[in-house]
């Protein structure tokens, strides 16, 4: 499948992106507060992609404002290899899962620090497009249990 690698983001409406970060390190939990270029989201839950839409305060304010923020985590690089006899997908959903439960003590409450809706996402990296389609029960139902959602970016660039 070609993960490259993947973290997991939290955003809202009037997030206060400094705030749950603060938290975050608190709990010792790695991340950074980043800029939000698209408040729409693709997410996949329960092997449906569903488009949603969140309003997010502040939608439509000029460039030269501070804009909308989250908080994302480390990155973290797929370390998948072939040695393990098992399906390259299987040695990924297993990475994705540890990783999953690791955070999933750690994240402070999101909705303490948003004013309305608010998502939760696990963002995966793959090295191409048309991977990274379809997940195992096990995934989804963790995913479903932090109400996340999970989200794939593509990247063509050689080297990564």
């Amino acid at each position: 499948m070609k993960l490259l690698r993947f973290y997991f983001e939290v955003g809202g409406e009037e997030f206060d992106a400094d705030g749950f970060a603060l938290a975050a390190d608190e709990n010792d939990l790695d991340g950074a507060v980043s800029s939000i270029s698209n408040n729409s989201k693709t997410l996949k839950r329960w092997g449906q992609d569903a488009h949603v839409t969140i309003s997010l305060a502040g939608a439509g304010q000029s460039a030269g404002s501070a804009g909308l923020r989250q908080w994302c985590s480390g990155l973290m690089e797929c370390t998948a290899d072939d040695s393990s006899g098992l399906p390259s997908w299987m040695t990924e959903e297993a990475q994705l899962l540890d990783f999953i439960e690791r955070i999933r003590g750690k994240l402070p409450a999101v909705a303490q620090f948003c004013d309305g809706e608010y998502f939760m996402l696990l963002r995966l990296i793959y090295a191409g497009s048309g991977v990274g389609l379809h997940y195992s029960e096990t995934l989804m139902r963790s995913l479903a249990e932090l109400n996340a959602g999970l989200s794939i970016d593509y990247t063509q660039t050689a080297g990564l």
